[in-house]
């Protein structure tokens, strides 16, 4: 047995290291779920010229940033992404050995989502805001977006949300935009994200 006047502080520190491992785990598990993708995210953005806030903000409303998410129609992931467009993001990549659980990997994920949501801004491009009609596209298929396109003036925007059936597909939009600009405001000064903060909100551009 130590001697008292050796156990009492040798305890002490004993107690304090306990402590401080306690308080770091806690503060692990509170730490906001989506930081640890926010490298990913911004080397997306670079490689694609895609609003790294708009990727993230989408990711926020599709999963929560749960990389493990499965839904009902067989999305899988960060960014709910099918294995039919994975399979699509591997030929145009010219990439043989994509799975489908490929898609369960934040990288992978990101990647194939954020390239097939760019394909649906490039294919909007003529419109005024081609986010917002892609956004639409992304979440309720291209044939159901080009009914909701309004002939009389086709490239606004405002006049398409207005003809959105799909009261969820609306809301999906509106909370992804909102999303996006909250964003930019707050990680205006995260180190990730700072050389991005100053552009334009509708960054995404078509290479």
């Amino acid at each position: 047995m130590l001697p008292r006047r050796v156990s009492i502080p040798l305890l002490a520190v004993l107690l304090i290291v306990l402590l401080g491992e306690t308080a770091f785990y806690y503060w692990r598990e509170h730490q906001p779920k989506e930081n640890p993708y926010d490298p990913i995210i911004a080397s997306v953005a670079h490689e694609t010229g895609v609003d790294p806030f708009l990727i993230r903000a989408l990711i926020w409303r599709e999963s929560r940033f749960e990389p493990l998410t499965h839904g009902s129609a067989d999305e899988h992931g960060l960014m709910q992404v099918t294995p039919e467009v994975g399979q699509m993001w591997a030929k145009a990549n010219k990439i043989t050995d994509f799975k489908s659980d490929d898609l369960y990997d934040p990288v992978t994920n990101i990647r194939v989502g954020t390239w097939y949501l760019n394909r649906s801004i490039k294919r909007w491009s003529q419109t005024d805001d081609p986010v917002t009609f892609a956004l639409a596209e992304y979440n309720a298929g291209r044939s159901n977006a080009l009914k909701w396109v309004d002939p009389a003036d086709p490239q606004n925007h405002i006049a398409f949300m207005e003809r959105i059936s799909f009261p969820t597909t609306r809301k999906y939009v509106e909370d992804i935009l909102t999303k996006r600009v909250r964003y930019r405001a707050t990680l205006s000064n995260n180190r990730w994200y700072q050389e991005f903060a100053a552009s334009s909100p509708s960054m995404t551009q078509v290479p």
